[in-house]
Formats: structure tokens, sequence, C-alpha cells
């Protein structure tokens, strides 16, 4: 099985990279499971001027998508909404791999999850809103996030708080989207 990690957020030391690296260690302790982390900061924002040949960058998330059974999403929250990069990203990934053939797309069909580390809100509603506009896509979601909340003195100093009700919210929802693919 194939699993595609993505981190909504560019920035290096972004807590939901580091909320995603927690969670691969969960998926690493199954049999059986591939893992790639999804670089996509060189997407450039979406033009249809440029869709055609097909941008490198673009091809390269193309490719893990296509390559994955299922996608983790770690997705921040910025003014109560999901990062304009990430909707950027997903809008290049949503155009169809061969427009002459059909709507199908790098994001059809796959199976997701998705959570979210955030200030007082914890990313629900980032979450929320990615779920909506990935079943728009085509993808299956997973109707099941874990979400952090992380305080002013945090983000300030990037450090991400792990406890023990994280870790095993991460390993449930780690075994439950193994599950959830093989159906």
């Amino acid at each position: 099985m194939k699993v595609l990690l993505v981190s909504g957020s560019l920035r290096k030391q972004s807590m939901n990279t580091q909320m995603m690296k927690l969670a691969q260690s969960f998926l690493e302790m199954h049999d059986h499971v591939e893992i790639q982390i999804l670089d996509w900061s060189n997407v450039p924002m979406f033009n249809q001027d440029l869709e055609f040949p097909i941008l490198e960058s673009v091809q390269n998330c193309r490719n893990a998508f296509q390559w994955a059974d299922g996608v983790w999403f770690f997705c921040p929250e910025y003014n109560g909404m999901i990062p304009g990069p990430l909707k950027n990203m997903l809008d290049w990934m949503s155009r169809p791999l061969n427009p002459s053939a059909g709507r199908t797309s790098a994001l059809s069909n796959l199976h997701a999850a998705i959570c979210g580390v955030a200030g007082r809100s914890g990313a629900i509603n980032s979450c929320q809103q990615l779920e909506t506009l990935l079943t728009r896509l085509g993808v299956i979601v997973l109707d099941e996030h874990v979400q952090k909340s992380f305080t002013g003195e945090q983000l300030a100093s990037s450090e991400f708080e792990v406890d023990e009700q994280l870790k095993n919210d991460l390993d449930t929802l780690a075994s439950h989207f193994i599950s959830f693919i093989q159906q």
C-alpha cells in the first residue's frame, strides 16, 4: 500500500509538517506500507496559459498522487480557511490528465485522511473545508480527523507539543486510514 503525505504548509518548521512526521512514524509500524512525502513547494500559481505543455513541478506532483493509494493531508488554518498555496496545488491536481479523454484527474478516486494544527480553532474550519473540496474533486475522504490547537507562544517558537492523546489519536487514525484504503 502506498501513502502520500502532504503538509499544507510550506513553512520549514510548520507544526503541520511536524504532525505529519509524527503520523509517518505510526504508518511505518504497519507492514507493507510505502510512504512518500510530497514536495510541492515549487508549484506555480495556477494559470491556464501554463497548463500545456505540463510544467515539470506539476507533473512531479501528479506522479506522486497517481502513485498513491491514499493521501494523508495535514492542513493549517489561515483566517478560518485552508491555505491559498494548498488550494492552488489542488487546483493544478484537479485538471484533467488527458483533456481529450475526459475529466479524470490525479485526484480521482483516491482515498484521503485529514489532520490539522492551528491556533485556537484547532484547524476545525480548514479540515472541514478541505474535506468539502476534496470530495468535490472526486476524492473519497475518511470521516475522521485529528485536530490540534496551539498557543501564540508555541507558534512563535515553532514548538510542537506532542502529548499522549495526540500520539494515540494519530496511531488510531493511521490504522483506520489503512483499513479505509483497503476497502
